[in-house]
């Protein structure tokens, strides 16, 4: 549940067909992201395309009196939402899959995480300056 009552009105979805969930940002964010992407592209042809895929994948969503987001079906079919949901967390966002395919092996968050951050969780580990 949505529990900061700043937050219950202003959630935006974006539909990443890329990785198959829905990427869910506060209003705050998704501002953020947008401007982040608009800022690293330099090509105005290219800006205007981002910015129309930006508009035609993403949606406002509800949140009930309880803090739940609802999530209509039309973003359901399109994740091929069938039974359970998985909310997955993804530092400035959420993400929404359906349990199956994300457990089926569609990504693995954790085996990911150790290889990227094994070197340093390691006690000999020692800070290059690539690491800053």
């Amino acid at each position: 549940a949505i529990e900061d009552p700043y937050e219950r009105d202003s959630f935006e979805c974006v539909i990443n067909s890329i990785d198959g969930c829905l990427e869910i940002y506060t209003a705050r964010e998704f501002a953020k992201y947008i401007e982040a992407n608009l800022r690293n592209e330099k090509n105005a042809l290219r800006a205007k395309k981002l910015r129309r895929s930006l508009g035609a994948n993403s949606r406002k969503l509800k949140v009930d009196a309880q803090g739940r987001v609802l999530l209509p079906e039309e973003l359901r079919l399109r994740i091929s939402l069938s039974g359970e949901a998985m909310i997955v967390g993804a530092l400035s966002y959420f993400e929404i899959w359906d349990r199956a395919k994300y457990e089926g092996g569609l990504v693995d968050a954790d085996d990911y995480f150790n290889s990227a951050t094994g070197d340093m969780t390691s006690p000999d580990y020692q800070p290059t300056e690539n690491d800053s």
